[in-house]
């Protein structure tokens, strides 16, 4: 399991993100209350056509209860590339939880599955299972065809995240702004799961300063302070700052001590230079001589005679 995979899990677990993302991406309405979400299992078994046994995980899952009775499970896939076979998979892991209630004798409840795209390009095609598939001419129409429900994050509608409640929605602000960082405006509204969404942010950018400055905003969330994008943004610059000033300084103390090094040999290497051409002098050696016999320039020569 790759570390992004991780990090955006462990923000959508929480049952509010998890309702949240429903309610707006799906529902388009409060529809899931938060309190009715129950964990689900990631692992599902199937069979093979050689009749091996194999095991499949999905990403995230979550029962939805009424009165302690399952009513529906929903599932969320994150992708950061556009899987071609993704309707294949969403099949592989809507049966297997299908499959599960027929084995458990279960009562038969709906399986839903969404895929949120977290990657700069918009997810096109394959949305349905009939994307996938290679059909000869005239078979099509005896396809059972199965449909995917796909959302691009960072080209949601400043509107739809707007409507978001949750921590989800600073991710899907800075997702959308990041193609334009020169115009981001960062939101000034508190953010709950501070350290899930900088582990996001440190994935998503590549960037490791966010881990650097995590556990000072967790300390200040944790002294009751409200922590926002706008503060995030402030710790960012003002330690990249000072991270700088730091940098200059040492670097130039490096450069003086190299440049101090330098001086001193070049420094050496005159004295030597002189004292060649001095001894040279007192054995009867006239400038012309000197330089051709030393390779020191004829008017350096002359100059450092003149001296004596």
């Amino acid at each position: 399991m790759g570390e992004k995979d991780i990090a955006e899990k462990k923000l959508e677990d929480y049952n509010d993100v998890f309702a949240d993302i429903l309610n707006v991406l799906l529902f388009e309405e409060d529809y899931i209350d938060q309190k009715e979400l129950s964990d689900g299992d990631t692992e599902s078994i199937y069979k093979t056509e050689y009749s091996n046994m194999r095991n499949q995980y999905r990403d995230t899952s979550k029962y939805y209860n009424n009165v302690g009775i399952v009513i529906s499970k929903f599932g969320i896939e994150n992708e950061s590339e556009i899987d071609y076979d993704m309707p294949i998979r969403i099949m592989g892991y809507d049966y297997g939880s299908y499959r599960k209630q027929i084995d458990n004798g279960n009562a038969r409840y709906p399986v839903i599955t969404i895929i949120l795209n977290f990657s700069d390009r918009r997810w096109k095609k394959p949305l349905c299972l009939k994307d996938v598939l290679d059909m000869p001419k005239g078979i099509e129409k005896f396809v059972e065809d199965y449909k995917i429900k796909v959302f691009d994050i960072a080209y949601l509608s400043d509107e739809t995240i707007s409507k978001f409640k949750s921590t989800f929605k600073h991710v899907a602000h800075f997702l959308k702004n990041r193609r334009e960082l020169d115009n981001y405006q960062p939101l000034d509204e508190e953010i709950e799961h501070l350290e899930e969404f900088l582990d996001l942010l440190r994935i998503f950018t590549g960037d490791e300063k966010y881990s650097e400055i995590k556990d000072g905003l967790l300390k200040r969330q944790k002294e009751g302070q409200v922590v926002t994008m706008c503060t995030v943004v402030e710790k960012f610059t003002n330690e990249g700052i000072e991270q700088g000033i730091l940098q200059g300084i040492e670097q130039g103390i490096e450069q003086g001590i190299e440049q101090g090094i330098e001086q001193g040999i070049q420094q050496g290497i005159e004295q030597e230079q002189i004292q060649i051409i001095l001894n040279m002098h007192k054995q009867g050696c006239d400038d012309v001589t000197i330089s051709k016999l030393t390779g020191i320039l004829l008017d350096k020569v002359t100059e450092i005679l003149e001296r004596v």
